[in-house]
């Protein structure tokens, strides 16, 4: 793992010699970049954070890449962060206290952290009062590292997705993305399916898929919507379809696998982004964009779709309570996931690997693949 040092104390650390500037990773037109801006004062009702770790997503790189039409200029929604100070009217929070912000408002969608609000891949970053209000901040535990902390919401959303798929009793799971949300979900499945679940891990790149053979559960194989079906004959009947690719894939991706498993195939559950009105070409009344729509913040039981005898179901984001079970888990069991964080490192290194990501290499310099990567800040 690449990694760099730094202190840990409950104050927040002075990141710069002008308090009413802090440095932030900037969208810009070709790149990011790593610049001074002003710093935000916290108003009634709005908390100033100061992140310590944050890690950048698929979600991310597609809103870098103009992939998606969010307007932030800072990305970043999975990370812990110290307050930093409180506005007037806020009770129950104080300076010092860590926190993470839930990214998903579902009854606030003028509120989704790094998409329609300054996210925080940057030194300090306002909450506004309505996701305040809202109970978007709840308090993480100290004894939890920040970087492996920042696995709390895709943890937290993979086991929800997992638990919807339970509800069919699956003895195959797939996994189609082989990024991090598809090796968390193949880390998870056993603890979630039961100890005998079969796994197969779909891959684009077979960079990923060599380094993630001897590291998590499964059967690891590149493929793509062009292979030969008999590629996945293996795969038994009372198999289940968790989707984790990109939004301009998911759609073609699950056709595709609706085809060639058929009748062997009883569940879906899509996580990664769909685009809108993403009706499945065999089953027009199952629109993939509603079905993860009508489960955000990971209601439960979750609303589901059916065509014939396979069961629909996603999410976008989770419940505080998911994220504070996540948390703890990953503070007692986190070895499980350790090997996730393949880089962690202070921003400057971090904004030179983001640009190599965005600009289609997810590999560092010495040509390891980057599974995660993690920007320390405090």
């Amino acid at each position: 793992m690449t990694t760099t040092t730094t202190r840990s104390s409950r104050t927040p650390s002075t990141t710069t010699r002008d308090s009413a500037t802090h440095r932030a990773i900037i969208r810009a037109p070709t790149k990011c970049v790593f610049v001074e801006v002003p710093t935000p004062q916290p108003g009634p009702g709005e908390i100033l954070l100061a992140p310590e770790a944050v890690a950048v997503c698929g979600t991310d790189i597609q809103i870098l890449r103009r992939m998606r039409p969010d307007p932030a200029d800072v990305v970043g929604h999975e990370g812990f962060a110290r307050v930093v100070a409180v506005g007037s009217g806020v009770t129950g929070t104080a300076a010092g206290d860590r926190v993470m912000v839930n990214p998903t408002a579902p009854g606030n969608p003028n509120f989704l952290l790094g998409h329609n609000v300054p996210g925080l891949l940057q030194e300090r970053v306002v909450v506004n009062a309505a996701a305040v209000a809202g109970g978007q901040l709840l308090p993480v535990p100290d004894q939890l590292p920040a970087a492996l902390g920042t696995l709390t919401e895709p943890l937290a959303v993979v086991t929800y997705a997992l638990e919807c798929l339970r509800n069919t009793a699956p003895r195959h799971l797939v996994v189609d993305g082989g990024g991090l949300i598809g090796l968390l979900a193949a880390t998870r499945a056993r603890r979630v399916l039961g100890a005998d679940t079969a796994i197969t891990v779909l891959h684009r790149h077979d960079a990923v898929r060599r380094w993630a053979v001897d590291r998590i559960p499964g059967i690891h194989r590149t493929w793509s919507l062009d292979d030969d079906p008999m590629g996945l004959a293996d795969v038994s009947d009372g198999a289940a379809l968790l989707s984790a690719v990109y939004r301009d894939a998911t759609t073609q991706h699950v056709e595709r696998l609706l085809e060639v498993l058929g009748n062997r195939l009883i569940a879906v559950h899509v996580i990664g982004g769909v685009q809108d009105s993403a009706h499945l070409r065999d089953s027009n009344s199952v629109d993939l964009a509603a079905v993860r729509a009508d489960n955000t913040g990971g209601p439960w039981p979750p609303h589901a779709s059916s065509a014939g005898s396979q069961l629909f179901t996603g999410n976008r984001g989770v419940s505080n309570a998911r994220l504070a079970l996540a948390a703890g888990d990953l503070a007692a069991h986190g070895h499980e996931q350790a090997s996730l964080l393949t880089h962690v490192v202070g921003p400057e290194d971090g904004v030179r690997l983001l640009n190599r990501i965005v600009a289609g290499d997810r590999h560092d310099s010495s040509g390891e693949p980057i599974i995660r990567l993690v920007i320390r800040f405090g």
